[in-house]
């Protein structure tokens, strides 16, 4: 048996997927993969490998895998790991690394490749484990799958030398690794009954209670028992952006989204709340609006695995370090025969949502109508980072309880759709994904294209193309400068084509539908081209949304 046999079997479930850019001492992985018929996807760029692992974990609950050679592979990982370490999503990266002969001329790469990539992967990950002996690699992965699944999710390295990874496998200290062991959160830690009681009594002499849920209540698999509480008991659900899904966006209890990337319900609902249950959230800046959402004097209690985020950006009345799916089962036992009005609070704040963009041309929010109006509970949306995630969480909605709309909110770096769009097609093997772009983001993974279209995947990428990087243009304008950040006019839809996969351009408001819904029914990967303009934006400034007092 090989090491890469071996490394197989312990990292990979049935039917798990794998991402990455093989290197001369990772091909024993891509062997055992090949012979084992494994879904091994070789992509353009280890950056898009590690995206990838990032959304097929948000989708399927189990820890995403991906691989890269030592040296400059590994460094094409650190974005990847800092966004999925910061979004608490628990990933493998299995890095090659210098043979342990030589790991005297690591420094400026006397060995081939070498440099302390170990020390330079450890903070953007929870741990980096390193394979001293062929006898160890169980053990280093057992521990590996442990750490990434244990409190508060997160990304794990497990560093192989490049002579272990080409000698033969030694199992003489072997570990069984179970279906389950692969899945997160590995512990559900109960609340406190006691705190549960105060909750409870907080609800209960609240007017105007809702529930504030953040991404820990969506990828850790507890939508389901947040909205059945909230059903049980009336709470109207208002979510951060990655907290999508939390609930069906079209139940009548959904108040939107909260924060600069919200919608003008969601934040007013929440700043009129007199009490926020926060579930699985860590309050994010541009979640809450520069932290002034929950607003001083607002009735806080915060829900989290991890006691150490509780309280840490927003003061709370009260904080419950559990497991977001115990803590609303927990709270909806106590208060069992309670409910709130017979018409919910939040029936009365029903804003007309401002248009976000003026003048001619394509608006990016009617393209997203568009896509709400195509895709149902089964499908997926991908958001890029910057504007494109605004315009998802504003005018998109999640059909369903669990996630249906992926973003990079965690280090929110451009370029991470294009590989997340791979990790999501084959985390769902049903239903339509598609993923919403601007040109900026698409230009840092467009050769993915060919990946699509090489193993037949059926991704529709929508490209919102403004030929420039509009937020920072936008920063430019309000600051009295002159705009660096305008490119000159790309074909994206040719591109497409170049690559194998179907291309279209759209610059008529009255064709976006129709070429949009003709590229989703295309079979393989399609890109859709929509020219819209570089002043549009979905910010929600805080002072378009502040009202002095409930009514």
């Amino acid at each position: 048996m090989t090491v890469g046999e071996r490394l197989l079997s312990l990292i990979a479930g049935p039917d798990a997927a794998l991402f990455g850019v093989p290197g001369g001492q990772t091909l024993p992985l891509y062997a055992a993969s090949g012979a084992a018929g494994a879904r091994h996807l070789v992509v353009r760029d280890e950056r898009n490998a590690v995206t990838a692992a990032d959304a097929y974990a948000r989708l399927t609950g189990t820890v995403g895998v991906c691989d890269a050679t030592v040296g400059p592979g590994a460094t094409n990982l650190v974005s990847g790991l800092a966004e999925a370490h910061a979004s608490s999503i628990p990933l493998i990266a299995v890095v090659a690394d210098t043979r342990r002969d030589a790991e005297h001329l690591r420094r400026h790469s006397v060995a081939s490749q070498s440099f302390e990539q170990s020390e330079t992967l450890a903070p953007v990950t929870k741990w980096v484990g390193r394979v001293h002996e062929p006898a160890a690699l169980d053990e280093v992965v057992d521990q590996a799958l442990r750490v990434a699944t244990a409190g508060r999710p997160g990304p794990v390295v497990v560093s192989i030398p490049e002579d272990i990874f080409l000698g033969p496998a030694d199992v003489s200290r072997s570990r069984i690794i179970a279906d389950g062991d692969r899945g997160f959160p590995r512990h559900r830690p109960h609340p406190n009954p006691d705190l549960i009681g105060a909750v409870a009594q907080l609800v209960r002499a609240a007017e105007r209670p809702v529930i504030l849920a953040g991404g820990g209540a969506v990828f850790s698999g507890s939508a389901p028992a947040l909205s059945a509480l909230a059903e049980a008991c009336l709470l109207p659900v208002a979510t951060s952006l990655n907290g999508k899904g939390a609930i069906d966006e079209r139940h009548r209890l959904s108040a939107g989204v909260v924060g600069g990337f919200g919608s003008v319900r969601g934040n007013l609902v929440v700043q009129a709340a007199d009490l926020i249950v926060a579930i699985g959230t860590k309050h994010s800046q541009l979640g809450t609006h520069g932290w002034r959402l929950p607003a001083a004097g607002q009735a806080v209690v915060h829900i989290d695995i991890d006691g150490t985020e509780i309280g840490r950006a927003v003061p709370a009345q009260i904080g419950v370090v559990a497991d977001a799916r115990s803590f609303c089962v927990s709270l909806a036992e106590a208060l069992a025969g309670w409910k709130g009005p017979s018409t919910p609070w939040i029936d009365t704040i029903r804003p007309a949502e401002d248009d976000a963009t003026d003048g001619a041309g394509v608006r990016p929010e009617d393209v997203v109508g568009a896509l709400d109006r195509m895709l149902g509970a089964g499908d997926v949306l991908v958001c890029e980072a910057s504007l494109s995630s605004g315009w998802g969480a504003r005018y998109f909605r999640v059909k369903r309880t669990g996630p249906g709309m992926l973003a990079p909110r965690g280090l929110a770096g451009l370029g991470w759709a294009p590989g997340a769009a791979l990790g999501a097609r084959l985390a769902r093997s049903g239903g339509r994904v598609v993923a919403l772009t601007g040109d900026g983001g698409w230009g840092y993974g467009l050769s993915e294209t060919e990946t699509a279209a090489r193993y037949g995947l059926a991704i529709t990428t929508v490209v919102l193309n403004n030929s420039s990087l509009a937020w920072i243009r936008h920063v430019e304008s309000r600051m009295g400068m002159a705009y660096s950040t305008d490119f000159t006019t790309v074909d994206f839809a040719a591109t497409a084509r170049a690559m194998g996969a179907a291309g279209f351009r759209v610059e008529d408001p009255a064709a976006v539908e129709a070429t949009i819904a003709k590229a989703i029914e295309t079979p393989g990967p399609s890109v859709v081209e929509v020219v819209v303009s570089a002043e549009a934006t979905p910010i929600i400034g805080y002072g378009s949304v502040r009202r002095a007092a409930y009514g």
